[in-house]
């Protein structure tokens, strides 16, 4: 990891010094081409302005997670990114599964996709395809207010489901990242064949207690174990967890 990234890292962000810190990468201008500096996507190239932090191309971003995934994502799986935004989850996971892998990124906002693509290409990277659709529990249009799904908008995207992209004749996914800002319950009714099956890992990122008990009931009626990022303890009460696939090591 760089010195600046160790720096930025030790110090929090909430802190006089960690604004101080922070403040000349807040004045880098947008879409700059730089290096990722540390983490699981260490020499990747990355847009400065794309994704939500500047911890992208530090390398700084949910570190925990990514510990998460390469206890998990192995050479040649089949992994789906579902709320792939900018791509820096994509990118990791294009590098985890390797050139005998695959990685399908979902993501629905116009913006989110072009930057993607943008990634993709910088990186030169073979093994990703792009679905730029919502992941919900049919195939349709549902209404999209440029960062989650409504009840009604001006804006409608293309929905698909996981049953239905698979049925189609796409791999099964051999691990599942959902981060989709509170859709995650009715892109779990979409998947009911792909649960039933238990033999994919998922990490998923609820934006509520409400939906991280529903979604833990889900997993846990499907046979499913339940932990922690660190794959070993308990999954928090509310918060992002692991539902680990029946045989995945723990």
């Amino acid at each position: 990891m760089s010195i600046v990234a160790k720096i930025a890292k030790g110090v929090s962000h909430r802190s006089f010094a960690g604004r101080a810190i922070r403040l000349p990468l807040r004045m880098m201008p947008n879409n700059v081409v730089v290096p990722v500096l540390g983490g699981f996507n260490r020499g990747m190239r990355w847009l400065t302005g794309a994704g939500t932090t500047s911890g992208c191309w530090l390398g700084t971003y949910e570190e925990d997670h990514f510990q998460a995934l390469g206890k998990i994502v192995q050479p040649g799986m089949v992994a789906f990114d579902l709320g792939a935004n900018a791509g820096f989850y994509t990118l990791a996971l294009s590098r985890l599964v390797g050139d005998s892998g695959r990685v399908f990124a979902f993501e629905p906002d116009a913006r989110c996709v072009y930057l993607l693509r943008r990634h993709i290409d910088l990186n030169k990277l073979r093994n990703v395809t792009i679905v730029q659709a919502a992941v919900s529990d049919s195939i349709g249009l549902v209404a999209f207010n440029g960062w989650e799904l409504m009840q009604s908008s001006e804006y409608v995207v293309p929905s698909v489901s996981l049953d239905e992209f698979i049925g189609a004749g796409n791999p099964r996914p051999d691990f599942v990242k959902m981060d989709i800002e509170g859709a995650e319950v009715t892109a779990l009714k979409g998947a009911r064949n792909l649960l039933t099956n238990a033999r994919t890992t998922w990490l998923m990122a609820p934006h509520s207690e409400e939906l991280t008990v529903s979604c833990k009931t889900t997993f846990t009626q499907n046979g499913y174990r339940l932990r922690a990022l660190d794959c070993v303890s308990d999954a928090p009460d509310a918060g992002d967890f692991m539902a680990l696939a029946i045989g995945a090591k723990d």
